[in-house]
């Protein structure tokens, strides 16, 4: 089922791209943090909990250029990032997105803890096996083409690293159905037709995209091969009642990664 942009997925949710565990944690949570603190963890029984329950889907992950490289990541609103195009940010629309779109090892799974909730700030998501069927057959023989460049994400620049054109393929056909890169903000086409063929996903995932309000103590699983996710803009506080997220990026192996302790390397 296919909702509007500004409805409400129904709880529980379970799709081949989406899985919705309501109540999975219920232990006590401290006020919302107000900055980042890379040697502080302000909620641990939390990252303790998040990070066995990725690795029993796989391997959680860090990425060396975003938040450290930490396995578990927070995820709250910071007053200087409120217009950014990044996690932190509360003000602006978080565009559609695959997570490392620009990465060449990009996670498997993004799995979302709700410590902290807020009524205004939706997860979005649109499954790529809703998004093709409002493609042509031209378009969708132009998406599976690499005439297409993204580039890196905000988060992964925040100490002054370059940026970089990466040539990506927005869709594949595999064993398990469509696999899907996009980036709402950061992708564009090389080509006439590419623009075009992006022009017409945009649309796609904008009519196929549904939400759903997270509640303290949910957990969100999203296969970041097969469905983009954003959110909502709302209204931060700073007053340690905002929504607080904590994220794990989930591989199924490190097997041909070069990573080290988990913390995979970014070399563009």
């Amino acid at each position: 089922m296919t909702l509007a942009t500004h409805a409400t997925a129904p709880r529980p949710i379970t799709t081949a791209a989406v899985t919705l565990i309501p109540g999975f944690f219920t232990a006590p949570v401290p006020p919302t943090p107000l900055v980042f603190n890379a040697q502080h963890d302000a909620c641990p029984t939390a990252t303790v909990a998040l990070l066995r329950f990725a690795d029993d889907i796989g391997r959680a992950v860090g990425y060396d250029r975003e938040q450290g490289g930490r396995l578990i990541q927070d995820i709250f609103p910071v007053r200087s990032h409120e217009l950014a195009q990044v996690s932190s940010s509360s003000k602006v629309v978080l565009g559609s997105h695959t997570e490392t779109a620009f990465h060449p090892h990009k996670p498997r799974y993004v799995v979302l803890l709700c410590l902290r909730s807020d009524p205004q700030a939706a997860t979005t998501y649109a499954d790529v096996a809703d998004i093709v069927i409002h493609l042509s057959d031209e378009d969708l023989a132009v998406l599976q083409t690499n005439e297409f460049v993204t580039s890196v994400d905000p988060s992964f620049m925040s100490n002054g690293e370059p940026d970089a054109q990466v040539r990506v393929t927005p869709l594949t056909a595999t064993g398990e159905g469509w696999s899907l890169i996009y980036d709402q903000l950061l992708m564009r086409g090389t080509t006439p037709r590419a623009t075009t063929a992006l022009s017409a996903m945009h649309h796609a995932v904008k009519h196929t995209t549904q939400q759903v309000v997270l509640a303290a103590g949910d957990i969100l699983v999203i296969d970041n091969h097969r469905c983009v996710h954003g959110r909502t803009p709302f209204a931060p506080r700073y007053d340690g009642t905002d929504r607080w997220l904590k994220r794990a990026l989930v591989v199924q192996s490190l097997d041909g990664i070069d990573a080290i302790e988990r913390v995979i390397q970014t070399q563009l």
